[in-house]
């Protein structure tokens, strides 16, 4: 029989850490594919790695809980643009970057068949990439999706 020693994957759990840039926030475009609207926004994630929030530029702001995240993606798998006038419009300015790379699309579920996505576009790719890869590190941290007590009162 196997020696297991009691405790040992939770000694190797790391509780979830948000990094400056996601505390800090930056600036997106928040493209809303239903009403084909774009409005910029700041993008930012609580210090405690609980809320998603983007506040735009009449001060409103909007919240989403990171355990209803399932993915965050950017590149290729992103949604884009059907229409040629709407893809220039996203595209326009002095943006730098393919318009995939420098979209991040947070898609949301609170079970398996209501699905949604949220799309944000970056100045940079660079920028999409570093708050794809940290975003979903959060999301996916196994102690956040299980709050302790202390945590879940904190949370409140």
């Amino acid at each position: 029989m196997a020696s297991a020693q009691p405790g040992v994957h939770a000694l190797k759990l790391q509780p979830p850490s948000v990094s400056h840039t996601l505390s800090t926030g930056s600036n997106f475009i928040r493209w809303d594919e239903d009403v084909s609207t774009v409005t910029p926004v700041t993008l930012r994630v609580d210090p405690h790695g609980f809320y998603l929030h983007w506040t735009d530029q009449n001060k409103d702001t909007e919240l989403l809980d990171l355990t209803l995240v399932k993915d965050v993606r950017t590149g290729r798998s992103t949604k884009t643009a059907k229409e040629a006038k709407l893809r220039e419009l996203l595209d326009a300015g002095n943006l730098v970057g393919r318009l995939e790379n420098r979209m991040l699309t947070v898609v949301t579920a609170s079970d398996l068949v209501n699905v949604s996505q949220l799309i944000f576009i970056a100045s940079q790719e660079e920028e999409a990439k570093v708050w794809s890869e940290e975003l979903f590190a959060l999301c996916s941290n196994l102690l956040s999706l299980n709050l302790n007590r202390d945590r879940s009162l904190l949370k409140a």
